[in-house]
């Protein structure tokens, strides 16, 4: 009789026992399978926030320490109520990134965007822009917030939804003399693709822009995800509506020569956050860029925040994977000791007949396995039954997941002073959806088969050290 048969008819007429080691196998499958679950679960999660979130780090000039950074007396003046002098004074460095260091660093790996931008107060003759709800001096009346940029499309105000292009195309580092305005503005002004608005250069000793006429294309337009809300403070220079991003080029031009040409600071964008640190030495790394006037501070807080509970919930099920694997080996070696010791007159006379002690062993583990692959298949309706219920428990943890991803989109608006025109809340991408998957099936399959093995070998080497006359002895 074959070694298979006769575990087979074991296994079919020892119900008693077979029921009872099926209790102890689906048991112990289902609290595997459900912790290899969730555990997935919990790593593809992880993935789709490390995604969604993204990791940022800004690049800037090191202002106390860096050797090109120039301090200069603007003008003196009177404080009208103590009758001190004060100095005022201007800060720049001669030293800045080029888009040139900008393409450098966006070719590293793992980075996502590069935002570069130069910021000042321009007026446009002839444009008329959205009325704030705070007065501003006559002086900036007629002032918009002028964006020059590298790339608009790196730009963080369309990186993180608060604008979107809607027509034309955005600017580019070979782009001068563009411009890219809000759909509302060109409604209000009756403008379009195509169109130019015009403004002057800065003159410092009129301290006006009246220098040389400066016109600028219009490429693109873009809108809101949304406006600032009703009775929210802001100035008409500061609305979402009025801003003007162009080209480097062309900032520059429109300030006079006042800045060097680049940018002082960088926001740097990675793809995922796990990869910040390796990124960030990556472009220490870069020999373009001089080192000494620039310095670099990372910015991952809202990630680490965010991630901080499924990396908890990922490494107590790593624990509770073992604790369950290491009882249940220990539980199944105890059992099947116990019934190898009561099989001591089986062993016995299956040795007589000339049968090996391997073959034996074979057929106490086949037994088991038999029992092992109907436990191990039924465990993956148990199993989905629990992690339903633990999905619709972390379902808390989902909106807790969605509200950190909200705040990284206000904060990063907020960057750029636009944090009460945020109002765009993104889909929920992170929500923890826990299945029972082929593949947790088959690692289950794996696992089990490996304890089954270890535990049939342990519980048989007692009677398989004796020699068959003292087999014999303890039958008597």
């Amino acid at each position: 009789m074959s070694t298979f048969k006769r575990a087979f008819l074991c296994v079919t007429r020892k119900r008693g026992k077979t029921l009872l080691l099926f209790t102890i196998l689906l048991t112990m499958a289902t609290f595997v399978l459900t912790g290899l679950s969730v555990g997935k679960a919990a790593q593809t999660a992880q993935r789709r926030l490390r995604q969604s979130l993204g990791g940022s780090f800004d690049i800037f000039v090191d202002w106390e320490n860096s050797p090109y950074v120039i301090r200069e007396t603007v003008r003196d003046g009177v404080d009208e109520e103590t009758g001190k002098i004060i100095t005022s004074y201007i800060m720049y460095s001669t030293k800045q990134f080029t888009p040139e260091d900008v393409a450098a660093i966006r070719k590293i790996p793992e980075v996502k965007y590069c935002s570069a931008r130069f910021e000042n107060l321009t007026p446009f003759t002839g444009i008329s822009l959205f009325p704030g709800t705070i007065p501003v001096d006559e002086k900036h009346a007629n002032e918009t917030k002028t964006l020059g940029v590298c790339d608009s499309r790196d730009d963080v105000l369309f990186t993180s939804g608060t604008l979107a292009l809607t027509d034309g195309r955005h600017i580019t580092a070979d782009d001068r003399h563009t411009a890219l305005i809000s759909q509302d503005l060109a409604q209000r002004n009756e403008l379009e693709i195509g169109d130019s608005i015009i403004t002057h250069s800065y003159n410092a000793e009129e301290d006006a822009y009246t220098g040389k006429e400066i016109r600028v294309q219009i490429i693109g337009l873009f809108a809101p995800a949304a406006l600032e809300p009703f009775g929210e403070t802001v100035t008409a220079y500061d609305k979402i509506q009025n801003r003007i991003f162009v080209d480097l080029a062309s900032s520059l031009e429109m300030d006079g020569g006042k800045q060097h040409y680049g940018f002082s600071a960088l926001h740097v964008t990675v793809e995922d956050p796990e990869n910040i640190n390796q990124v960030m030495t990556d472009v220490k790394a870069l020999p373009i860029i001089d080192w000494d006037a620039f310095t670099v501070e990372a910015d991952n807080e809202t990630y680490e925040n965010a991630a901080a509970p499924l990396r908890a919930l990922h490494e107590l099920t790593l624990t509770l994977l073992t604790v369950i694997i290491a009882s249940a080996a220990i539980l199944l070696t105890l059992v099947l000791t116990l019934w190898t010791k009561a099989r001591i007159h089986e062993t016995g006379v299956l040795l007589s007949m000339g049968i090996r002690k391997t073959a034996i062993i074979g057929q106490y583990l086949t037994e088991v396995l038999l029992i092992a692959v109907l436990a191990f298949g039924l465990s993956g309706f148990t199993s989905s039954v629990m992690t339903e219920k633990i999905g619709s428990r972390l379902s808390a943890q989902s909106i807790q997941t969605k509200s950190a991803k909200d705040d990284s989109t206000f904060a990063a608006a907020a960057d750029v002073g636009a944090d009460s025109l945020i109002q765009n809340l993104m889909p929920a991408e992170n929500d923890i959806r826990i299945l029972v998957e082929a593949d947790s099936l088959a690692c289950l399959y794996l696992i089990g088969f490996a304890i089954i093995i270890t535990a049939v070998s342990a519980s048989s080497i007692p009677i398989m050290r004796l020699k068959p006359q003292e087999i014999l002895s303890k039958m008597n």
